[in-house]
């Protein structure tokens, strides 16, 4: 099941070299734009190889969270 995350988590695992846990615990991992940009990932910082390589493998995917939950039916 995916799920969305915020910077802290990301980075951080990325740091210590675990950012595939999120991978091995949710398989799909959303972030919004707006954290896109705080990883910073086209500048050469700590982690930024995993988030990177992340991104390109897919399981971390960009995707505008609020458009997607207006679109879904409400409960």
């Amino acid at each position: 099941m995916p799920v969305v995350s915020d910077t802290s988590p990301i980075l951080n695992l990325a740091i210590i070299r675990r950012l595939s846990l999120l991978w091995e615990q949710f398989g799909e991992v959303w972030i919004p734009p707006a954290v896109l940009k705080e990883l910073r990932v086209e500048e050469s910082l700590p982690g930024n190889d995993l988030i990177r390589e992340a991104l390109e493998t897919g399981w971390l995917k960009t995707l505008n969270v609020y458009s997607w939950m207006r679109g879904m039916p409400e409960e």
